[in-house]
């Protein structure tokens, strides 16, 4: 009878978690669509303050996010460390930041037009994410978690 139980327990389970249904904004939806028509594998998901649409573009990885209020903040590309501008290349190369490990590196577009590379690098437990714009210049950087 336990087993039974069980059974159905994590049968239930199951098939809520996997009948859970995301409302994204129409605004959001919308914006996506003209914004990235040739996107594939489109996947989204959403936390308690925004949505994100997962999918690729031109064979590259990406990630468009907005407010929860359906308004586009920005999309990541996660392109090969190969792919970022050479001004932004050099002054990673210079930074105080050099010598750390570069777990990843996405070219980041912003409503504004602005398109930042952004590297991010860890050393020892602090990790960080350090952005250049095309012309090299040390834009900003966060600390990650």
């Amino acid at each position: 009878m336990k087993k039974l139980l069980m059974f159905t327990f994590i049968s239930m389970f199951a098939f809520t978690a996997s009948a859970q249904v995301i409302n994204v904004p129409d605004k959001a939806q919308k914006q996506f669509q003209e914004k990235y028509a040739t996107a594939t594998n489109i996947k989204w998901t959403n936390s308690v303050v925004s949505y994100m649409a997962s999918f690729k573009m031109d064979g590259i990885a990406s990630k468009a996010h907005y407010k929860i209020d359906g308004v586009w903040d920005y999309t990541e590309f996660f392109i090969k460390k190969a792919d970022i501008a050479e001004k932004a290349k050099e002054s990673f190369s210079k930074s105080k930041y050099r010598d750390w490990s570069v777990k990843s590196v996405a070219m980041v577009e912003y409503p504004n037009s602005e398109k930042l590379y952004r590297y991010e690098v860890k050393k020892g437990v602090s990790k960080m994410y350090v952005f250049f714009n095309n012309e090299g210049e040390l834009i900003k950087t966060n600390t990650t978690i």
